[in-house]
């Protein structure tokens, strides 16, 4: 199928009747949910909407002033939070609504189509489909009851590399690409680095079938789109805090500008994953696993937790002198990102039983791992390696953080996407053996006794593995 082609009639009422599916399926499972509110960070985006309004008492875009979070998803979020104001309807409900549309254009179509761009080959099966979305749907399932930046932002991301990949160098559709990119962008700027690769891959797929002046008005129109959506950014950054940038500054306290980046790098040293819980019978709704090492090189290098790093050469110098303590800890930090217990931003108890979700996640990382051995003699395009770090890049920028699951979804959904669309036919013949099922055990095993460590270290802790 060619890259720069829609997909067949039969495929998109696949892709049609999929998404209905699950589209009626979320909104069934979300509206049984025992949540009663929005919580703790969906909830700061959607007070967020309030600073556009009660300044003047009139809308006005420009009377946004979070340094911290950008305007994008405070405003989509406007027209909800007056619908719920005049309808006094719960903001949850809307909040569900908008949740189950996202999820499935996210797991229906947008995902599905953008490996079927990337990595080409027979149409999917709709059984291949269904197994994608519902691997989302088991490990992510009441992310959707909330209005959170994370599947959003790269839902968003997503959609823009679709457009490039499927439109080539069209000027309108790579005017909406750069817009949707620089949404993303906006709702989580870890994405800044996928804009000039999502530029590279359109150039690189379509240098050999359109000239280079039409290239170059793809470029500009991808780049007008961007600035479109970063505008009123930079008039808002420009207004109230004197800074000429359309990115969102990330600045925990304007009075005292610091990069969010930075205080996370140090959380990062003395945090080896972060949850959050709605826990009435826990102290804190922060729940932490401390790095005694981090702590310990924290002390030795005087970085202080509640102010963070001076600078990004007192990070490097940290990890010049403490190379191999740094790698392990960032080796802990990989490992916990992976090590989903909830299918929830908002654990409802702390101590309860994740084992079972634990034992699912480790078996379809391992199950992936199994088919990347298995294809292994295939090398990846050039297109699909910009494609691969467009979308998991900057999952990499997470790891020196308080590392938190849904950091790396982008991962998650690529691993689900590997077993569910690259799974053998001839499975049987190729995995049930007995050095695979060896395998596996000591991989589970081996998951079960680092998460057991990692638990052991909880605040207010330690945990079990099964309470």
């Amino acid at each position: 199928m060619s890259l720069f082609a829609p997909p067949g009639a039969s495929d998109a009422a696949t892709v049609r009747r999929l998404a209905l599916v699950l589209l009626l399926g979320y909104l069934l499972y979300l509206f049984s949910t025992a949540y009663q509110a929005i919580y703790f960070d969906s909830n700061i985006y959607w007070e967020l909407t309030g600073r556009f309004y009660y300044e003047t008492k009139r809308f006005n875009l420009l009377s946004f002033d979070s340094s911290i979070r950008g305007y994008l998803l405070p405003l989509l979020l406007f027209p909800l939070r007056a619908a719920s104001y005049v309808s006094h309807i719960e903001p949850l409900t809307f909040s569900r609504v908008v949740g189950a549309g996202l999820a499935a254009l996210l797991f229906g179509w947008i995902g599905p189509s953008l490996w079927q761009a990337v990595v080409g080959g027979q149409l999917l099966s709709w059984r291949r489909r269904l197994a994608f979305a519902g691997l989302g749907f088991l490990f992510w399932r009441d992310y959707f009851n909330f209005p959170l930046s994370d599947f959003l932002s790269l839902t968003l991301l997503l959609a823009a590399l679709l457009l490039v990949l499927r439109r080539g160098p069209r000027p309108g559709w790579l005017l909406l690409a750069g817009a949707l990119c620089m949404a993303a962008v906006n709702m989580r700027p870890v994405y800044v680095g996928s804009a000039g690769l999502l530029l590279i891959a359109g150039s690189w797929l379509a240098r050999r079938r359109y000239s280079w002046p039409l290239i170059g008005r793809g470029v500009a129109a991808f780049l007008l789109g961007m600035a479109l959506v970063g505008a009123p950014q930079l008039a808002i950054n420009v207004r109230h805090f004197g800074q000429w940038t359309p990115l969102v500054l990330a600045w925990k306290n304007p009075a005292k500008p610091q990069s969010l980046y930075l205080s996370q790098l140090a959380w990062g040293l003395a945090v080896q994953k972060y949850e959050t819980t709605i826990d009435p019978a826990y102290p804190d709704p922060r729940v932490m696993y401390v790095d005694p090492i981090g702590q310990r090189i924290m002390d030795q290098e005087h970085i202080s937790y509640v102010y963070g790093l001076r600078d990004f050469g007192h990070y490097f110098t940290a990890v010049r002198h403490y190379p191999a303590d740094m790698l392990a800890l960032y080796a802990r930090h990989t490992f916990n990102g992976f090590d989903l217990k909830y299918a929830t931003p908002y654990a409802p108890r702390v101590h309860g039983s994740t084992l079972p979700l634990s034992v699912l996640n480790y078996t379809v990382l391992f199950a992936a791992a199994l088919v990347l051995l298995h294809r292994r003699h295939r090398r990846l395009t050039p297109l699909q390696w910009l494609a691969l770090l467009v979308v998991v890049g900057p999952c990499a920028l997470s790891i020196p953080t308080a590392v938190e699951c849904r950091f790396f979804i982008p991962v998650f959904l690529l691993l689900y996407a590997v077993v569910c669309f690259l799974w053998p036919r001839d499975w049987r013949t190729v995995f049930l053996r007995w050095p695979v099922a060896a395998a596996y055990v000591v991989f589970v095993l081996g998951c079960l006794v680092l998460s057991a460590n990692t638990l052991w270290h909880m605040t207010n802790g330690p945990r079990l593995l099964w309470p």
